[in-house]
């Protein structure tokens, strides 16, 4: 691998070129051909190519996860953006009655 993928000091250009070779490496790794890759995604074996080579950056969001399928590395697109848990406070409240008014008795004058 020739760089470190580091998403807060890099272009979005230069993390697809990395994620490009990443890609590649680990097709290449898994014994996977671009062409089988490209017979089980639908995806042009041009276009698999230019996203490993680093020459295309327009490659959609839907081919990208089907690229990753082939890879078996979808299972980690859940880390990508987690489930937002919701505050127990927050939770607390929404179940918590609608407080009601203290009536106060009368007050005896002694």
């Amino acid at each position: 691998m020739n760089g470190r993928l580091d998403p807060q000091n890099q272009s979005p250009a230069r993390i697809i070129v990395l994620l490009g070779q990443r890609y590649k490496e680990t097709r290449i790794a898994l014994q996977i051909t671009q062409k089988e890759v490209s017979e089980q995604t639908g995806i042009s074996m041009s276009t698999i190519r230019r996203f490993e080579n680093g020459t295309t950056f327009n490659l959609t969001l839907a081919n990208f996860i089907s690229l990753l399928k082939v890879i078996g590395y979808a299972d980690n697109l859940e880390d990508l953006i987690p489930e937002v848990l919701q505050d127990p406070n927050v939770l607390f409240k929404q179940q918590e009655k609608k407080r009601m008014r203290a009536s106060h008795g009368k007050r005896s004058k002694d």
